[in-house]
């Protein structure tokens, strides 16, 4: 399919991600339009004239916006959604649309300039040619593809979001209740608890509804949640008892299960703190 002759409507699309699509369709030659509570094209409308229906809202409203919006959509067209989470959009979009059908989501923020190396999860649930092509441009402009099920998406996203965050916002709240104020860690810190305080620092940086979705809305993250609480009790009679045994055990546990992983891990850190040094100069 010809770039140039493809019509885009981005639903939700003066929003931060919704300008990242505008910004990166319109660069590979597609028309795009967009739709939201800012503009005077209805989501009707828009759904009715593009070829690429991308539903860019938050993530409590994407079913709703998708149920108004894929009746719409020309059965020949293919709707997509940018949500977090990719079982209930998928099963939305399947039941009000006769259209081709895939999930998406970036694992990335807005502010990138490019695609280049940035992972992107596509679901294909309902495919034609459009989900070809969709994967098509993502790639010619850099993009790692992962193809998934919604299911799996969402079971990988309870340990790549749900635990992760808990963990780094959990952590942060700690710090609060012990009174430590960031300033003062970071006149002690090692360089990857720096690290480590960037990273939680980027986070609360955000919208916390979006973290407040990614956290409640998949299902899946109770099961990483409750292994995580038992792998931090666990931990915590070990250290308590203080028996150096037992934790050795622990640690030789988790170092075995991340296997060739941690030679990387130790590489790439290495060089991100060089760079912390020089850029500090």
């Amino acid at each position: 399919m010809n770039s140039m002759k493809t019509t885009i409507g981005i639903i939700g699309g003066t929003g931060q991600m919704g300008k990242f699509f505008k910004k990166f369709f319109e660069s590979n030659g597609c028309k795009v339009l967009v739709s939201s509570r800012k503009t005077e094209l209805k989501p009707e409308e828009c759904a009715k004239q593009s070829d690429v229906v991308l539903i860019s809202v938050p993530i409590n409203a994407a079913v709703g916006v998708i149920k108004k919006v894929g009746p719409y959509v020309n059965k020949n067209s293919l709707l997509v959604d940018t949500a977090s989470i990719k079982k209930a959009p998928v099963d939305a979009m399947l039941r009000y649309s006769k259209c081709e059908v895939a999930g998406m989501h970036p694992m990335f923020g807005p502010n990138l300039q490019t695609l280049k190396e940035q992972t992107i999860v596509i679901c294909p649930a309902r495919p034609r040619k459009l989900v070809k092509w969709l994967v098509g441009v993502l790639r010619k402009n850099g993009a790692k593809i992962k193809i998934t099920t919604p299911e799996a998406h969402d079971k990988m996203m309870s340990l790549v979001q749900g635990l992760n965050h808990f963990s780094s916002l959990n952590a942060a709240h700690a710090m609060k209740k012990l009174g430590i104020t960031i300033k003062d860690s970071l006149e002690y810190a090692s360089p990857i608890y720096k690290l480590r305080m960037i990273m939680a620092g980027r986070m609360l940086n955000q919208d916390p509804k979006l973290y407040a979705d990614i956290e409640i809305m998949n299902d899946g993250n109770m099961a990483a949640l409750n292994a995580y609480l038992d792998s931090a009790r666990k931990l915590d009679e070990i250290i308590r008892k203080k028996d150096r045994k037992a934790f050795v055990r622990y640690f030789n546990e988790c170092a075995e299960f991340f296997g060739d992983f941690k030679k990387e891990a130790e590489c790439t850190s290495d060089y991100l703190i060089e760079r912390m040094a020089v850029d500090a100069k």
